[in-house]
């Protein structure tokens, strides 16, 4: 019932989202999303993956949804692709939008500032840097994150990361 085409694949989230829905309310849904993810052989960000994505988020206007979490291009691409990738999702979805993936404070609120999105998630700094908003606040450099313990299970790599002295 769901495979093939496009739009079948679609009606899964749509029915997924109905039912939840029906239980709470679709303004207390949010729904992550992530175009531009290319790893593995199943996913790859090019014109047409990214044009189903366009129709996506079109119907996804419908569902008054709480928001939307959208992963945006790898960081090493460039601040203008990712610029270029949040303008595309904004012309498409008129909710509310966490932008995510790769973002620096200074990115994050050229996002904002241009509209682009309502809100900047921070995932890997968040892990490296259990102070971000006190390292964001002060000016203090961001430490490096372990990507080799991300998701690997045991405390390394999540809870041994230092503060800002002072912060």
């Amino acid at each position: 019932a769901y495979g093939g085409s496009s739009e079948k694949r679609a009606q899964f989230l749509f029915d997924v989202v109905d039912a939840v829905s029906s239980v709470w309310g679709s303004d207390r849904i949010g729904i992550r999303l992530s175009p531009y993810w290319n790893h593995g052989p199943a996913f790859t960000a090019d014109s047409e993956t990214l044009a189903e994505y366009d129709q996506l988020l079109k119907r996804l206007n419908d569902s008054n949804l709480a928001y939307l979490h959208l992963l945006g291009p790898e960081p090493d691409t460039g601040t203008d692709d990712t610029l270029t990738a949040f303008t595309r999702y904004r012309a498409h979805y008129h909710g509310a939008i966490i932008a995510n993936l790769g973002f620096t404070q200074a990115s994050g609120n050229e996002i904002l500032e241009r509209q682009l999105a309502d809100a900047v998630s921070f995932g890997a700094p968040f892990i490296a840097n259990p102070d971000l908003v006190d390292r964001f606040t002060h000016g203090s450099p961001l430490a490096a994150d372990n990507r080799d313990t991300h998701f690997a299970g045991g405390a390394e790599g999540y809870t041994d990361y230092p503060t800002v002295t002072g912060s």
